[in-house]
């Protein structure tokens, strides 16, 4: 969560002067998500709920004088436009059956044009569930103390430089009209240069244009066998973890790699409007595999972990899920991607043109 910030029901007086507050029963829609709201049962009543949003709510009816009760939604959805009508927590509200919605719940544009947020409590963003990175093999780790555009440009300035050596020894060759001992072909200079990385003993036609030239590059390697050495002790020594994914664009790309939603939240709604770019590829794949559209949150962790899934939702409520993990497995089994899928803020819901709006946000 990255901002926080509590909204305080404030005092509103109706025509006789009496706060509208002041010994009103108001009913609470809500569904879990941890730590916004966590709920106990009791068979299939609500025995006991708690979480810092659950908090805000008994801070304001102690100081504004009502009580309150929770209910959750027969369907188990936040809220979504589906063939024209508002399900979940939004048709609830629309239609008076609740009083105020408090939860983890997304301020999105569509839902705003049917009921009324308070201003935002919580800036969380909708981040990405994925395995944990796997490590990487020890074997690539010959080659990747250097990146590859690196080895491309040494393995050229040694052409290059085995060219040039090979000319000055021609052209000195003719112009002094005396034969050089040793090796003065092309590859015989490459070989050469090439092997003074391994203290190579290999006799090589010197003049004193090459001999600057051979010294030069000497001291590269020196520099070259120093830097390479040191970062290839790194690499073979300390375990290197690679991430599934890292961003939402390697995401869309991915074929290791699917994304699994809750059914009737923000997400998917935002997934499916979504016109262009990585989310419009995530999202037309999504529609064509309605079998990763969940009903419920059962078993997300093993299904993200066994089945290579990615789960997107909340990124405290993430973070708690990962820690929740880690107990019962003994195991490091997710990890949270680098890039979140969008951003999000959280407000309680209410009616449209609900006198409790202006009463929420005046303070």
């Amino acid at each position: 969560m990255r901002a926080f910030s509590c909204v305080i029901l404030n005092v509103m007086a109706n025509e006789t002067g009496k706060p509208i507050t002041r010994g009103r029963h108001f009913i609470v829609g809500t569904s879990e998500v941890s730590p916004y709201i966590n709920i106990e049962y009791a068979g299939n009543k609500i025995s006991h709920v708690y979480g810092f949003v659950h908090e805000i709510i008994v801070w304001m009816s102690e100081k504004h004088d009502f009580t309150f009760e929770y209910v959750e939604p027969p369907d188990g959805a936040f809220g979504a436009l589906v063939n024209g009508s508002w399900n979940g927590l939004v048709r609830q509200v629309i239609y008076g059956e609740i009083d105020i919605v408090a939860t983890a719940f997304s301020v999105t544009y569509p839902r705003s044009k049917s009921i009324d947020y308070t201003f935002p409590f919580s800036d969380d963003p909708m981040a990405i569930l994925i395995p944990y990175p796997r490590l990487d093999s020890t074997i690539s780790g010959i080659v990747r103390p250097f990146q590859y555009e690196v080895w491309i440009g040494i393995i050229f300035s040694l052409l290059i430089l085995a060219i040039f050596l090979w000319l000055i020894s021609r052209f000195e060759s003719r112009v002094s009209r005396e034969p050089f001992r040793g090796k003065t072909g092309l590859f015989d200079h490459f070989w050469f240069l090439f092997r003074v990385v391994a203290n190579s003993n290999d006799v090589i036609a010197f003049t004193l244009a090459t001999r600057l030239i051979v010294t030069a590059w000497c001291l590269t390697a020196v520099v070259f066998v120093n830097s390479y050495t040191s970062s290839l002790v790194s690499y073979l020594m300390a375990p290197k973890f690679v991430p599934v994914i890292t961003t939402v664009q390697s995401l869309a790309d991915s074929n290791e790699i699917s994304l699994i939603v809750l059914r009737h939240t923000s997400v998917e709604s935002t997934l499916f409007a979504a016109t262009s770019g990585a989310l419009a590829k995530i999202g037309a794949h999504l529609q064509s595999h309605p079998e990763n559209q969940l009903k419920f949150l059962e078993n997300i962790e093993d299904q993200v972990y066994y089945q290579g899934k990615a789960f997107p939702h909340e990124e405290t409520s993430l973070i708690v899920r990962i820690h929740d993990d880690l107990k019962a497995t003994k195991r490091c089994r997710l990890a949270i991607a680098k890039e979140p899928l969008f951003p999000d803020q959280h407000a309680f819901g209410l009616a449209k043109f609900s006198p409790l709006t202006k009463t929420f946000n005046n303070e």
